[in-house]
């Protein structure tokens, strides 16, 4: 296989590959990422070993999150033999968030100052359709995905200016809506795609603002006007 196409048969199964120039994580999964990595030096014949061999061989072993092949080749050149135990060494499982957006890692839920550094740094990667948190470490921007039931963005408030509706979000961001993308599902949650962060749930006070713009038949929201029909699902 080609770099490429290894790159995309670990994504298939979940597996991120994460190397680290820079003081930033690059993702080879992203284009302009991708060409760093390749144009950085660190693919040598070890590392291209760990990603087409080595790793491989555990596929059904190994489970789903991100792993990084620098440390584990350089454990290689330094004596140690390949086996799954040094590749758990280094992986790091992806920040699970669930249909009530809570947030855990490794089954541990987490909560106050650590939660809220995670949700002041979630960003969205349109070429994955993943989320992730990044934040400076110490010494670099330590990355971590997210493997969402649903959508960690929640909007707290929608709002006008002069190019649109815009929602303030629980990251501390503010985006533009699409106005085309009001959705509800089964359980009556509001969603709509915004800008930069993907699709983002509506909490109660933007919810409640939806609602009272609706049109008699419950499918559209009226805005002087404009009409944007919502989406069932």
């Amino acid at each position: 296989m080609t770099f490429e196409q290894r790159i995309k048969w670990f994504s298939e199964r979940e597996m991120i590959m994460m190397f680290l120039w820079k003081n930033h994580f690059q993702d080879p999964q992203i284009f302009k990422q991708q060409n760093i990595i390749k144009s950085s030096g660190l693919l040598d014949s070890t590392v291209m070993k760990v990603l087409e061999e080595y790793l491989p061989k555990l596929e059904d072993e190994l489970p789903k999150g991100m792993y990084f092949p620098i440390p584990i080749s350089r454990s290689i050149k330094q004596g140690e033999q390949f086996s799954k135990e040094l590749a758990l060494k280094f992986h790091y499982d992806f920040i699970n968030v669930d249909q009530k957006q809570q947030w855990s890692l490794m089954n541990k839920r987490i909560t106050g100052k650590v939660l809220s550094l995670f949700k002041s740094n979630i960003y969205f990667e349109e070429t994955t359709g993943l989320y992730f948190v990044e934040y400076w470490n110490e010494t670099y921007w330590d990355k971590c995905y997210l493997d969402c039931a649903i959508t960690p963005m929640l909007a707290l408030a929608i709002y006008r200016d002069s190019k649109g509706f815009r929602l303030q979000l629980n990251n501390n961001k503010s985006d533009m809506i699409y106005q085309k993308s009001f959705r509800m599902d089964n359980k009556e949650r509001f969603f709509v795609q915004s800008e930069n962060f993907g699709e983002v749930l509506l909490a109660d006070a933007p919810r409640f603002w939806v609602l009272d713009h609706l049109d008699d038949t419950g499918k559209h929201i009226v805005l002087k006007e404009n009409q944007f029909t919502i989406t069932f699902s």
